[in-house]
């Protein structure tokens, strides 16, 4: 891939002494974190490469820790890793950056769905520690082409230079070879048709090409028909695609809490208005204030989990995004 190529490219540059910044976007299952990936598992002998997920650390400190935890997995494995409780995040990234010095160590930081990112302040941080003589290099990734135009004005000028590097859906002829691959190397020698292949490959590319989307249902359709022991065929593809085509959900929903799963499952099949929602909380649990529980669910918001309609002055009317069978069966 030529995506794969000029982040490599990039990050060698950094290596050398020349700092640009990546932003990488794109749509779902286009490759965009499995190439990071494939890049920083080169990476270990000549700089600390960390990835961090900001759907699940998405505050500036959990983020600072997840990163002075891969220097000290990589350079100090016989200490004590400092405990993150008790400590400020000033106190901490001073600590960070006087171990980086000591080292020499160069940085390329992943931040992987940064729009989770709770506040951009950590990649200004991170830029101006080359004042310090530390050199860090970012690469944020978002399904969101426009994400960085929200960041604080500050932030965005310290990121210059920076390259944008699209990921764009594959198309039908690019779905169709990996699914022919991934039926070559999981199924045995005529188990899955051509039609099979041919209409799972073309609503993939019509649905924004998610290589997720066509492994699962693969799999899925494999699943269904091993008991009789026939062969995947069209009928099968459609009939596990009328759930699949919620694969997005599915991601999103696998890493939520314990307690936002919980929340998520009290929302109705029919919906109901915000008051109502938080009241039927309360009944079950109780343990989140009103401000507390309704930032769960503006996040399920802007997660697309749910759709929140205005219903009047102050009411929303909150309806699920996913059917109730698919949810459920998910969590």
């Amino acid at each position: 891939m030529g995506q794969i190529k000029t982040i490599s490219q990039l990050v060698y540059d950094f290596l050398q002494g020349c700092t640009t910044h990546v932003f990488i976007h794109g749509p779902p299952g286009t490759g965009k974190t499995a190439s990071v990936k494939f890049i920083f598992r080169n990476l270990k002998e000549e700089a600390l490469a960390c990835y961090v997920n900001c759907f699940n650390k998405n505050t500036r400190m959990a983020v600072l820790y997840s990163m002075f935890l891969d220097f000290f997995k990589l350079k100090r494995p016989t200490h004590m890793m400092p405990s993150r409780r008790g400590i400020a995040y000033d106190e901490l990234l001073g600590s960070f950056c006087e171990d980086l010095a000591k080292a020499k160590t160069k940085i390329v930081v992943c931040l992987d769905e940064v729009d989770h990112l709770e506040d951009d302040d950590l990649m200004y941080d991170l830029v101006r520690l080359r004042s310090d003589g530390i050199h860090v290099q970012i690469i944020a990734i978002s399904n969101d082409p426009l994400v960085l135009n929200n960041v604080d004005p500050r932030t965005r000028s310290s990121l210059f230079p920076i390259e944008e590097i699209a990921f764009n859906p594959y198309t039908r002829k690019e779905m169709k070879e990996i699914i022919e691959s991934r039926v070559e190397a999981a199924f045995r020698e005529g188990a899955v048709t051509k039609g099979a292949i041919n209409c799972l490959a073309g609503f993939t590319a019509e649905h924004k090409g998610d290589v997720r989307m066509a492994r699962e249902t693969l799999l899925r359709a494999g699943d269904l028909v091993r008991k009789s022991g026939g062969k995947v065929e069209v009928l099968h593809i459609k009939e596990i695609l009328e759930k699949t085509q919620y694969a997005n959900s599915a991601a999103t929903l696998s890493r939520l809490s314990e307690r936002e799963r919980f929340i998520l499952k009290l929302i109705p099949e029919q919906g109901l208005n915000y008051p109502q929602l938080y009241d039927f909380y309360r009944n079950t649990d109780g343990r989140l204030g009103n401000r507390m529980f309704r930032n769960y669910v503006e996040k399920f918001a802007r997660l697309k989990l749910i759709n929140m309609e205005k219903k009047g002055n102050s009411a929303y009317f909150i309806t699920l995004n996913t059917p109730k069978e698919v949810l459920f069966e998910r969590l």
